[in-house]
């Protein structure tokens, strides 16, 4: 019994050995981290100048406002984020990024003690997205990959290309942030940048259902009949053998560039390596 006892004594003094230590450790611990707070607020370090780079359309000044706002206070309640070496790189970028659908991509990184610099890539519009309907004219900038990302004024017709469809993760009330689907828009933009080489410029793309695209012709110095023409072919299509059909098609339908006794009004290559042109009645 009395073996049985000091064992337990021995024990239980490890013990109060041991807690002791921890409670020296987390003393120790919380020392240095309060140390560490207030070395962190000492104005050698402190932010005094943000820099904007890159920022055309989007306003600088709401730009450096935000990151502003976001250096403000501390971590933790301890911690200066207006530290050049501790400030919230990741925070001001993520803001940027969702206040302002323009930014395309944003970093915010230390130049020296009192300065930051936050390098902005913008998004550049591309063509316009109109609608799901050509009759309406409400239209919106997007980019090369298809993400529309601001509001565009009225242009005259052939300015930009205007593509017609319906977007994916829309908004219920905006198009802001919305894309076209981005495996048929890559379809038509190929076929349209072949288009421009080879033949003409076109002014609308319509993604229609069916899984049929619709380029409409605006003007082709080539063969000036090819005007307010609507070429139609299908999502799988690949747009180089498009092209090549479409050239030895016209040059067959029309030798020596002749033009139709009837006004074009489609081109309908939806049916393997088969052309067909449609005329008015």
């Amino acid at each position: 019994m009395t073996r049985l006892t000091n064992i337990f004594l021995r024990l239980r003094e490890q013990s109060q050995i041991w807690f002791s230590r921890f409670i020296i450790l987390v003393l120790l611990g919380l020392i240095f981290f309060v140390a560490g707070g207030g070395v962190s607020h000492n104005k050698k370090w402190q932010i005094i100048q943000i820099n904007v780079e890159g920022a055309n359309a989007v306003s600088s000044d709401e730009i450096r406002e935000i990151a502003l706002e976001k250096i403000l206070g501390n971590y933790f309640l301890v911690y200066a984020r207006n530290n050049s070496h501790l400030f919230p790189e990741s925070e001001i970028a993520q803001t940027l990024l969702h206040t302002f659908p323009r930014i395309a991509s944003v970093s915010a990184v230390r130049d020296d003690e009192h300065t930051i610099t936050i390098n902005i890539s913008e998004r550049k519009p591309y063509v316009l997205w109109c609608g799901e309907e050509q009759s309406s004219k409400d239209c919106w900038f997007i980019d090369e990959g298809g993400f529309v990302f601001d509001k565009a004024p009225e242009f005259s017709k052939g300015v930009y290309i205007e593509v017609y469809g319906k977007l994916v993760e829309k908004n219920a009330e905006k198009p802001l942030r919305a894309s076209v689907p981005f495996d048929r828009f890559a379809v038509a933009n190929t076929f349209v940048k072949l288009l421009r080489e080879s033949i003409g410029k076109p002014f609308r793309i319509a993604l229609k259902p069916e899984d049929e695209i619709e380029v409409t012709m605006y003007t082709s110095a080539k063969h000036p009949f090819l005007a307010d023409v609507a070429i139609r072919f299908n999502d799988a299509s690949d747009p180089a053998v498009l092209i090549n059909n479409l050239e030895k098609a016209i040059l067959t339908q029309f030798p020596n560039n002749t033009s139709p006794k009837k006004k074009l009004q489609y081109i309908d290559m939806r049916f393997g390596s088969k052309v067909i042109f449609g005329f008015e009645q």
